[in-house]
């Protein structure tokens, strides 16, 4: 079994969530802002990815009001992000989805969060990145954290 590495300083659990969270925090707006989206954006197409979803469905996922996700699904469909489409199944309901510009700037910005990830987490062992993926996981899914970005068995 691997040793972890102690360092001179070693922070405690919730520090240490927090400030991982925001490092994560500025990945993503840094990715964002190189592929010229807003953070807004890019989390708005990880969540609709592959599959047609409801606007309900989407504003649910991404914890914002309806008037908020509105503005933001008019601000993506103008940037030539996503379309909307009635839902076959519901005649008072619109399915939003990725356009191929969508589906092209969604897999470069994911690329590169996931590039980025993968340095912050190039000190790690394999024992380490193995206890890491299990522990993250497991809160996750225990407390049902919103589907916000897709897994790799998803891609």
């Amino acid at each position: 079994m691997d040793e972890v590495n102690v360092l001179p300083q070693q922070l405690d659990l919730t520090a240490g969530l927090i400030r991982s969270s925001a490092l994560v925090q500025d990945i993503l707006a840094a990715a964002s802002a190189e592929h010229g989206l807003t953070p807004q954006q890019s989390q708005l197409m990880c969540v609709v990815g592959d599959t047609p979803s409801s606007m309900v469905r989407l504003g649910a996922l991404l914890r914002i009001g309806k008037s908020s996700m509105t503005g933001l699904v008019h601000r993506a469909e103008q940037a030539g992000l996503i379309q909307r489409a009635p839902d076959p199944g519901d005649g008072r309901s619109t399915l939003i989805m990725l356009t191929a510009e969508g589906r092209r700037a969604n897999s470069a910005f994911r690329a590169t969060v996931g590039e980025r990830i993968e340095h912050i987490i190039a000190t790690l062992s394999a024992a380490e990145r193995s206890n890491l993926t299990a522990a993250l996981s497991r809160v996750a899914l225990t407390n049902q954290a919103p589907q916000t970005w897709p897994t790799e068995q998803e891609d």
